[in-house]
């Protein structure tokens, strides 16, 4: 398998790009709904990862709103980090994605989005997305989910996030939504 460097540096400035798109939205929010509180703001710092032997192993943006009028705390952040897996990960890998040589080239780059949002609203669920590019020599892919953390469960809740979910994934063919949410 190639080492897909263009694919990989796609995939990570796409959610560079879909983090900065994540934090205008928000802070629009923010800007939208007035009062006398300041407009919640992102606050950025750079992260990095180091291997073992204290190399480069990527790293990524870490951005935080806290105090906000709508939002009580928002994270978004990215990373794209790289390296080797160790032996337990090896064979997680090996079991559950059936790749086959893991031991012997154990490299690994993975790039993605997290997302979590508690609204200033304790009735508000709180929000996770998250999504990832995964490759390693002996195979990629895109992983991820999304849900709601609910203190107090209101059906009407569940039922907007689900049709908003089923909209998008039936843009790509009506069989995703269910199979997905099942799985």
């Amino acid at each position: 398998m190639s080492d897909m460097l263009d694919e990989k540096t796609r995939a990570s400035a796409w959610f560079r790009e879909l983090r900065n798109e994540i934090v205008t939205a928000f802070e629009g929010l923010e800007d939208a709904f007035g009062g006398d509180e300041p407009a919640g703001r992102f606050e950025v710092s750079e992260t990095t990862r180091q291997s073992d032997d204290g190399s480069d192993a990527g790293g990524g943006l870490m951005s935080v709103m806290r105090g906000g009028r709508v939002f009580e705390k928002v994270g978004v952040n990215i990373s794209t980090v790289y390296g080797t897996l160790g032996s337990r990960a090896q064979a997680a890998m090996a079991a559950r994605k059936g790749l086959a040589g893991m031991a012997e080239d154990p490299r690994f780059w993975a790039a993605g989005i997290s997302l979590v949002a508690h609204m200033q609203n304790p009735h508000s669920p709180a929000v996770h997305m998250n999504t990832r590019m995964f490759w390693t020599p002996h195979g990629w892919w895109f992983g991820g989910g999304s849900d709601l953390n609910p203190c107090i469960e209101y059906a009407e809740d569940t039922a907007h996030f689900h049709s908003v979910q089923k909209e998008h994934c039936d843009k790509h063919g009506t069989e995703h939504y269910q199979k997905l949410k099942d799985w």
